[in-house]
């Protein structure tokens, strides 16, 4: 089983890029009204790629390991690397955020590119 403190520690980070994206997205959104240099909402619009990449790599990650017979369990808990054995409920809540976020990104990339 995964130590509590591994799994506090995927969840903090978790919001913690949440926190830093909604930030970075409010900063560029603004940018956008007060007239901000395009050279630094291109710098923005980086690092809020970089925040939705690195989520979606750890969302291949948690994907990945759902799908490795060996890592899912009768219980349906599930082993993930760098994690450790995560409950159902846990590893579904995980997956879920994750997969909100992306999808969430998507949609502000697609209005934007649709504006």
């Amino acid at each position: 089983m995964p130590t509590p403190n591994k799994l506090a520690r995927v969840r903090i980070q978790t919001a913690r890029m949440l926190e830093i994206y909604s930030l970075l997205r409010d900063e560029l959104g603004g940018a956008n009204k007060i007239g901000m240099q395009s050279k630094e909402r291109r710098r923005l619009q980086r690092a809020v790629d970089t925040i939705a990449a690195n989520m979606a790599q750890l969302a291949a990650q948690l994907a990945a390991a759902t799908e490795t017979p060996s890592a899912v369990h009768q219980d349906g808990s599930v082993d993930y690397p760098g994690i450790g054995r995560v409950n159902p409920t846990e590893a579904r809540e995980l997956e879920e955020i994750l997969d909100e976020v992306l999808k969430w990104h998507a949609e502000l990339i697609h209005n934007e590119v649709g504006e």
